[in-house]
């Protein structure tokens, strides 16, 4: 049988009628050849915070890791106000920090923040928290293990043997717990204790509901921390045992525990400086708080404070050092 393509015939293909045997394979091959790309390409993500639609392309992911690029749209990654030079060497503020210099003898040693505080990261944080939109809880994990990894490596260029023994989350009450139904602090700390091994510790208890802190003026903020903590002793007790043989194990039953990243300064700041002293050394317990907004340093001082109380009272031999890091400093 004689075919139309035998007989010379033009041949329609789909979707091309009308145009004649060539301009219809071309219209066909663009067709498919914009197919085939389309195929080829990245799916299309909804981006977390604005939720439009956006391509992830390979070598397009900003600074801060492709792992937030894959959650948000460029835009709103660009929003991000990143802290990228520390100031004041206490809480990590990228400018000159007044609470730190008023605060004499700090409970703990340092704190880094991932960003500034600003109306951007307010929005967002206001989402996570009373909106339901729990789903920024992954971008914000992916944000303080940016900074944690910085306060890592600023801690083990001091001391390349330095780890932390535990995560410990600032709790909430029961109150603000059912009301939320999820701690944001303890979400961010079971984020790095994931990612970089410290495992997480729930040592501490909040004793009340001390209301929103954001309403709050830098006063009422100082004066609400008093008594809003204690330690959950059966914890701090498993803890120690934990840490004391693992300190055991490594020196071969030797439990001087190191040497330390930090010492303060006569005035009660932070310096990094081994310790040099002779003899016996206490084993040095390393502790990471974990928050989500830093403000006048008042909440993780008094859950520090806290911490070095209990375990002093456990167990003497014992020496405490607390850093803190945080999503954000206001």
């Amino acid at each position: 049988m004689e075919t139309a393509a035998g007989r010379g015939d033009n041949v329609t293909l789909p979707g091309t009628a009308g145009t004649g045997t060539r301009g219809g394979v071309r219209e066909w091959g663009r067709r498919a050849l914009g197919a085939a790309i389309s195929l080829l390409s990245p799916a299309p993500f909804a981006c977390l915070v604005c939720g439009r639609h956006y391509r992830f392309a390979s070598g397009a992911a900003a600074a801060a890791g492709p792992a937030i690029s894959h959650r948000l749209c460029p835009d709103c990654q660009d929003s991000i106000p990143w802290i990228g030079r520390i100031v004041c060497p206490v809480c990590g503020r990228p400018e000159t920090c007044g609470d730190c210099a008023r605060r004499e003898d700090p409970a703990f040693i340092c704190s880094r923040s991932a960003v500034t505080y600003d109306e951007t990261i307010r929005s967002w944080i206001a989402q996570y928290k009373y909106r339901g939109h729990e789903a920024l809880g992954a971008v914000f994990g992916d944000m303080i293990n940016i900074a944690f990894t910085g306060l890592r490596r600023e801690l083990e260029r001091r001391d390349p043997a330095f780890r932390f023994d535990a995560a410990v989350p600032v709790p909430l009450s029961m109150e603000r717990l059912r009301e939320r139904g999820f701690n944001q602090a303890e979400q961010l700390a079971s984020a790095v204790a994931g990612r970089h091994g410290p495992p997480l510790a729930r040592l501490l208890i909040r004793t009340r509901d001390s209301g929103k802190q954001s309403e709050k003026s830098r006063m009422e903020r100082i004066r609400g921390t008093r008594n809003l903590f204690a330690a959950d002793e059966a914890e701090i007790a498993a803890l120690i045992a934990r840490v004391q043989a693992a300190a055991s194990a490594r020196s071969g039953g030797r439990t001087d525990g190191g040497r330390s990243a930090f010492s303060r300064s006569p005035g009660g700041r932070s310096q990094f400086a081994a310790d040099h002293s002779t003899g016996a050394r206490p084993v040095i317990l390393r502790l990471l708080l974990v928050d989500d907004i830093y403000t006048t340093g008042s909440t993780v001082n008094a859950c520090a404070a806290v911490l070095k109380t209990a375990v002093a009272h456990r167990d003497p031999g014992i020496r405490p050092e607390i850093y803190v890091v945080t999503l954000a400093r206001s």
